[in-house]
């Protein structure tokens, strides 16, 4: 009987983890222009749109590291709110080098507007 237990435990435990490790689904980055990707995950059970959301930026970001670039966002659709919709969230982002023009202009602008509202 104790080693039934501790069998039954172990499933749920694997159980319980399996479920976890499920809470988002990924489409997989797809290249869409030049430097440029989308991404898409869907909500799965109980995970919150905002982890489905998290999840995809950060995926999105770690993509962009292993090409060793860095992500810059540039638009996002959220379909929680929609009816019959299990919660998706699709990202367009580029992943460009620290020196690109565009990932500089891009740091700068963000800076700027920052310093602007600080004065």
């Amino acid at each position: 009987m104790h080693r039934y237990t501790a069998s039954f435990g172990l499933v749920a435990l694997l159980s319980a983890a399996a479920i976890c490790g499920c809470a988002t689904t990924a489409s997989g980055v797809v290249p869409i222009g030049r430097d440029t990707y989308r991404l898409s995950m869907a909500r799965v059970g109980n995970t919150t749109q905002a982890t489905t959301n998290i999840n995809t930026l950060i995926a999105a970001n770690d993509y962009c590291d292993k090409l060793g670039k860095h992500l810059v966002y540039q638009r996002a659709a959220d379909s929680s709110g929609r009816r019959l919709s299990a919660g998706q969230y699709d990202v367009v982002f580029s992943c460009l080098d620290a020196h690109d023009p565009a990932y500089t202009r891009t740091h700068r602008q963000s800076n700027s507007a920052v310093v602007a509202k600080n004065q």
